[in-house]
């Protein structure tokens, strides 16, 4: 048996991140959790439009995604509950730019991302800003043969249902692959 939820969306846990980006000439950082891939370059950030953090995106059209593991979840939530306005943020951490000058980076996150807006979309009270990446800076220390190990990343998921942040379980098995067994049992 199913219970009905209602127009609920369900696609949480989703990975928080903290946007960077310069407002008025200052390093600023958002929470954030509707955060989505478009494509393997491409990604989208939903802000409300009314967030300080939103008038430095549209100005400056960049911004960065920066993915902190679990060890940051109270300056995370911190970033999640103060505006820029009134409490200067870029204080919580050391900050480092790269080819996207107007993208202010954490090196305190293992992971980072620098982007610069293609498109920005006008919906229901939010802005939607796709952007192209520029840059991906990692930590080695969260790489395995070159590539990133979501174990070693330690990310903050945040789940709607509970209003909680969570961490990562193991990996259960490898994609394009696991589901070869089935092959089979449907006469392939």
């Amino acid at each position: 048996m199913k219970t009905k939820l209602g127009r609920r969306n369900a696609l949480y846990p989703m990975p928080t991140v903290l946007v960077g980006m310069l407002v008025d000439g200052r390093p600023n950082f958002i929470t954030v959790a509707h955060v989505g891939i478009m494509d393997l370059t491409t990604i989208s950030i939903s802000v409300k439009r009314e967030h300080y953090s939103d008038k430095g995106i549209k100005k400056t059209k960049e911004f960065s995604i920066n993915i902190p593991s679990a060890r940051l979840v109270k300056e995370v939530d911190f970033c999640g509950m103060f505006s820029g306005e009134r409490a200067d943020k870029s204080d919580l951490f050391h900050v480092f730019a790269g080819k996207a000058t107007d993208a202010p980076m954490i090196d305190e996150c293992p992971l980072n991302m620098e982007c610069r807006v293609v498109k920005t979309l006008d919906y229901s009270g939010h802005d939607v800003f796709i952007a192209e990446i520029v840059e991906t800076h990692c930590d080695d220390d969260v790489l395995v043969d070159g590539k990133v190990d979501p174990g070693k990343l330690d990310p903050i998921l945040f789940f709607m249902e509970n209003r909680g942040y969570h961490s990562l379980g193991g990996k259960i098995a490898a994609a394009w692959s696991a589901g070869e067994e089935l092959l089979d049992r449907n006469g392939r």
